[in-house]
């Protein structure tokens, strides 16, 4: 066996000129780097822009929905519109006639196409005369005692509740019996 020089083989490494090898392994390792310097870079440009693009995507949607509820009574309000033009005409006509038969005529025809207005966007008329009273639906006024009435029975509506979609939006104003 040959023995070894232990000195000669640490400067052996300890050299300052790197291997043919190894230099090419660090233009290598070195141009690695940088194409995922770039490559993160570029992806970190394309987060940004996505997270820019959600943050527009989500005050688009906003704006929108502003918008929407801003003008969505549209259709409805026209409708209500054309009821108003009937009742300026009656009051208009009642001046000049002084006919309180047809003007009165003229209000139950106006009051019916208001009704089917209603009736048309889903509102339905809460019945409640003769009924059991029922806080969900009926808001008592008036509360009458030794009435011939059973206790609990609306005797009176004095002012029409509404429903929309299943949703109480007026309860009815009722005189109730004790």
């Amino acid at each position: 066996m040959k023995n070894y020089d232990l000195t000669e083989e640490l400067n052996l490494e300890s050299s300052s000129e790197p291997a043919p090898a190894e230099e090419n392994n660090q233009d290598t390792l070195q141009t690695e780097i940088n194409r995922l310097k770039e490559e993160a870079s570029r992806n970190y440009d394309k987060y940004l822009r996505a997270v820019a693009e959600a943050d527009n995507i989500r005050k688009r949607a906003s704006r929108e929905r502003e918008e929407y509820l801003k003008y969505a009574s549209i259709p409805i309000i026209k409708k209500i519109l054309s009821v108003t033009d009937d009742l300026d005409r009656a009051i208009k006509m009642s001046v000049d006639n002084k006919d309180y038969d047809s003007l009165k005529k003229g209000l139950e025809i106006i009051a019916r196409r208001m009704d089917e207005i209603l009736e048309e966007e889903g509102v339905e008329y809460i019945d409640a005369t003769g009924k059991t009273f029922d806080p969900q639906f009926h808001e008592p006024l008036v509360v009458e005692s030794g009435t011939d009435h059973p206790e609990n029975t609306i005797i009176e509506e004095l002012q029409k509740g509404y429903i929309l979609h299943g949703r109480v939006i007026r309860p009815s104003l009722v005189k109730v019996s004790n």
